[in-house]
């Protein structure tokens, strides 16, 4: 049976695969997934390194995990989109990845309060599922839904993050925001400076004033930087 997705889909899902890559969301290890427009599919990037994936891997599996189309072999943690999308029928895609500094919060098992701007599409706090093993079980994957709750994003303890999107573009500004936000948090407070955090209704405010724009922005701004159309200092 052939795939489901249209070229459109696939070839957003390989544009986030650069992005991510080029930013250091993902490096050797992480995932994107979709939900298929019209069919009861998940489209997924294959178990590689996504900077090196091509349409050709892509697959995609019915909601019970079961391989329906492509040419790649599933991702372990395949149980974990599963459950998040079981659990949220808002949730439109979801990366995987493990950037370094949401990494530190990771090691500690410390959940991420949000003061930085951007943060606040996150909410106020990013939580963390307490568990230091791959996400490679149902009853893991349902761990992690919980944990997730009606967030945008969860870190995984000792083991990165997922984050969640209303598309791929969004699910992977979330990503980018989240590992943005841990990044100069920890540059705050190793300056012995005291972040100041969001209340719920100052997130809220902060999350609305361009809840629209502020999204497609940055996406074209990720793209850009990953094909190569201006230099980001420091990358």
């Amino acid at each position: 049976m052939g795939l489901a997705s249209p070229a459109g889909l696939r070839a957003e899902v390989l544009t986030a695969c650069r992005v991510l890559s080029h930013f250091r969301i993902v490096e050797g290890f992480g995932h994107v997934s979709v939900r298929v427009p019209g069919a009861d599919r998940i489209l997924f990037t294959p178990r590689r390194a996504l900077g090196l994936v091509t349409d050709a891997e892509l697959l995609e599996l019915d909601l019970d995990g079961r391989q329906v189309a492509g040419g790649g072999s599933p991702a372990l943690e395949v149980p974990m989109h599963l459950a998040v999308y079981r659990r949220r029928p808002d949730v439109m895609a979801i990366v995987r990845g493990h950037p370094r500094h949401v990494a530190a919060y990771a090691c500690a098992a410390q959940p991420l309060r949000v003061a930085h701007g951007f943060g606040a599409n996150l909410g106020t706090t990013v939580n963390v599922f307490e568990q230091p093993f791959l996400v490679a079980s149902k009853e893991m994957g349902e761990g992690v839904a919980t944990a997730l709750g009606d967030s945008e994003a969860v870190i995984l303890q000792s083991n990165g993050m997922l984050a969640v999107g209303q598309s791929v573009p969004h699910a992977c500004v979330q990503a980018l925001f989240l590992e943005e936000t841990a990044e100069l948090q920890l540059l705050s407070h190793g300056a012995g400076l005291t972040p100041r955090f969001y209340a719920p209704e100052g997130a809220a405010r902060r999350h609305g004033d361009d809840r629209v724009h502020e999204p497609i922005r940055a996406w074209e701004y990720y793209v850009g930087a990953a094909d190569g159309k201006f230099t980001v200092s420091g990358r």
